[in-house]
Formats: C-alpha cells, structure tokens, sequence
C-alpha cells in the first residue's frame, strides 16, 4: 500500500511538468480524480475513502494548493468484514436458524461493533459467534448437517480474496458474560475423540469461543 502511494505522489510532480502555474491546481484535481477512478474500476482500492485536499478532510479536489498533496485513505473493512460474516453464515447449520444469526463483530476488549465504517483502519476485528455450543460445532463435538471448520474456512475464504492487505487467524476467546460450563461430558462422535474433560472445559470454566481475528497489513 505504502508503495502504491509513493507511486501516486511521483506521478503528480511528473503531471505537473511544463504547466502554466495557474493551471496546475486544475491539472492536480483533474489527475487526481481520473487516477482515483481508475484504481477503484480496476480493483486496486476501494469504493469507500476519505479524501484529504492539503491536509483538510472531506475538502473538494479542486481546492488543492499546490504542490497538494491530495490524498485518498482507501475503507476496507466494510467490504471484507461483510464478506467474512456472509461465508461464516453461509458455512453455518441452519437447524433452528439461531447460530447462523448469532455471529457479530467487536473489538479487543469486548465492545460489539455497531458501525463498520467507523472501524479505524489499524483496529483488530473479531468475528465471533456467542452461541453456548459454537465451539462444539467449529470443533466437531457434535454431530451437525455441516463438517467442522466453520471459523477456519472462513479465514481460508478471507485470505482467498483480501490476502494482499488483511492478516487472519483462528483463535479462541473468552467474551464477556459467556457461557460458564457445567462439566458434563459427553465423548464426540468423531475418531480419536478425547476420553475425559480438559481442565479448561470442567465445571465453572468459562467457555472460550472459537473467533476470526482480523488486522490490515502494514507494510
């Protein structure tokens, strides 16, 4: 990214080259504008941005002081959590309905998020589902109309198509108010399933939640 956009500032000062200094605001927003519609036509940013003319946020192009810079800050998180939450759902058993609907969006610390675009763009993104039996399903515990996986797939798909500038995980999370086990055991289904309780599944353990842990790249 950091490339792309030392890339963009040398394209300006070349553009700029043997134009009447009158012109040359003119010439930077009009340049500004075709470049920014031809990265978003041919995939390279996204269709969600802040625009920042002289250091002044939301400002037309044309209000450039020259030399500029006139600076496009590309929102990725909308289209790739979208994404993330629609393959999980996809994945999900649909039995009841209630744990594919049950999958949300928080930062560390536990705060849900209620508006994507408002994510900053260095933020950690967990998706998780809050369901009491959702690490049974991710981890095959329990037999479903689905394979186990869910939460794994789902960063395989993430990494499939937005690779090149998110980083993702699988992990497992304690969220808060969650569901405290009852350390009943029951033996799953699935060859070389564990015999006893772990000591972080006995009774009184609070569950961890099988999540997705996303973060843009830096580079």
């Amino acid at each position: 990214m950091m490339a792309r956009i030392s890339t963009f500032a040398r394209d300006l000062q070349l553009a700029t080259a043997g134009i009447a200094p009158e012109n040359i605001a003119r010439e930077l927003a009009a340049f500004a504008k075709r470049e920014l519609l031809r990265a978003i036509h041919e995939g390279e940013a996204s269709d969600q941005f802040d625009r920042y003319v002289n250091g002044r946020v939301g400002v037309p192009e044309e209000s450039v002081q020259p030399p500029g810079p006139i600076l496009y800050v590309f929102k990725y998180w909308r289209e790739i959590v979208e994404f993330a939450l629609e393959t999980l759902t996809e994945r999900s058993p649909e039995k009841s309905g209630r744990y594919k609907q049950s999958w949300f969006v928080m930062l560390p610390g536990g705060g849900r998020v209620q508006d994507i675009d408002a994510i900053p763009i260095n933020a950690t993104v967990i998706i998780c589902n809050d369901q009491p039996y959702s690490r049974k399903i991710d981890v095959g515990h329990m037999r479903m109309s689905v394979p186990p996986g869910v939460v794994e797939d789902g960063r395989k798909a993430v990494l499939s198509r937005y690779g090149n500038i998110v980083t993702a995980k699988r992990t497992m999370i304690q969220l808060p108010n969650g569901y405290v086990l009852k350390g009943r055991f029951r033996r799953g289904y699935r060859p070389y399933a564990r015999k006893k309780l772990r000591k972080d599944t006995q009774a009184g353990a609070q569950m961890t939640y099988p999540a997705l842990v996303l973060s843009m790249k830096v580079s």
